[in-house]
């Protein structure tokens, strides 16, 4: 990292090596990683771009002679042994011989600085996250998240300055301005950064899990948890709370007394959850039973009424 300036250099969640093209995002071409390249003949100096557990993607401005049997030398100490996969002006690919860990890369760079200067850049991850703006609430996919912000797509016209809260798995909700709109993409700078101390170890839990990156797709129903006929089937997205912590769920099922959702939050047996239904706010639940589809079935302290379930299914 460059002395003096927050990262720009993507890490990615993603097990791809990085593309030869990758899509325009805000940040400065001068606080790129420094790393250098070494060959058995040759050190050239360089710049990370983008790195995931495959590659990474190089800025580099020396031909690249040598393309076997060389290593990316990180500034953490690091040295990754690969093999160029392709160049183009300015850039170049580098395919690891063994995928690393890149969050244990990430936590490696943050434990070189000071504890003041410590700052995570944005890391490439899709997931299902809920966006808010106003009245209008969507669905969608994460691009990237940072300390003080994220990326995603979106079909709300978000124009600058628009204030919006942003909602991932696991995290308290997030809000934050637009920074900026373009198409089907945007960026949010957050109100108040993410402690690194929280996310950090949010990271790590988000590597480790599949990618749920769908937008609230429709797919084929298996037999449900609720074994009531007379339950209302549904595929609608929804919120669920556990203590200070929000998650994205897909409802599966409802009736009255029983609610039946899809999500990958790690909820145990009795658990107390707050649960936010469309179109009639919530109430309180506990889980009294789960399966191996990450399905869980929960029970509602006040039963509701029967009209309330007419406005949930629409």
């Amino acid at each position: 990292m460059r002395q003096g300036l927050a990262s720009s250099t993507i890490f990615s969640l993603s097990g791809e090596a990085p593309a030869a093209h990758l899509l325009p995002e805000p940040g400065d071409p001068a606080a790129f990683d420094a790393a250098i390249l070494a060959g058995e003949t040759t050190r050239l100096a360089c710049s990370i771009r983008k790195l995931s557990a495959a590659g990474a993607m190089l800025q580099i401005e020396d031909e690249v002679v040598e393309e076997e049997g060389l290593r990316l030398e990180l500034a953490n100490g690091q040295s990754l042994s690969g093999r160029i996969a392709w160049t183009e002006q300015g850039a170049a690919g580098f395919l690891f011989e063994t995928p690393i860990d890149v969050i244990s890369t990430l936590a490696r760079n943050l434990a070189a600085l000071p504890a003041e200067r410590r700052s995570v850049p944005r890391v490439e991850l899709h997931q299902t996250i809920c966006v808010r703006r106003g009245n209008h609430v969507e669905f969608t996919r994460s691009r990237n998240l940072s300390q003080g912000g994220c990326g995603f797509e979106t079909d709300i016209a978000l124009q600058e300055g628009d204030a919006v809260q942003i909602n991932f798995d696991g995290l308290r909700p997030l809000d934050g301005l637009v920074k900026w709109s373009q198409g089907s993409f945007a960026g949010v700078a957050f109100d108040e950064d993410l402690p690194w101390q929280v996310l950090m170890p949010w990271l790590r839990q988000a590597q480790q899990q599949p990618s749920h990156h769908t937008r609230m797709a429709v797919i084929q129903e298996q037999t449900g948890l609720i074994p009531d006929q007379k339950a209302i089937r549904l595929d609608v997205p929804a919120r669920v709370r556990e203590g200070v912590r929000w998650w994205n769920v897909k409802l599966r099922a409802i009736t009255p007394q029983l609610v039946e959702f899809e999500t990958r939050a790690p909820f145990a047996n009795g658990a107390q959850l707050w649960i936010s239904l469309p179109n009639i706010g919530g109430g309180p639940a506990a889980v009294i039973e789960t399966d191996d589809r990450h399905r869980f079935l929960c029970e509602f302290r006040l039963p509701l009424k029967a009209g309330d379930l007419g406005r949930i299914a629409g």
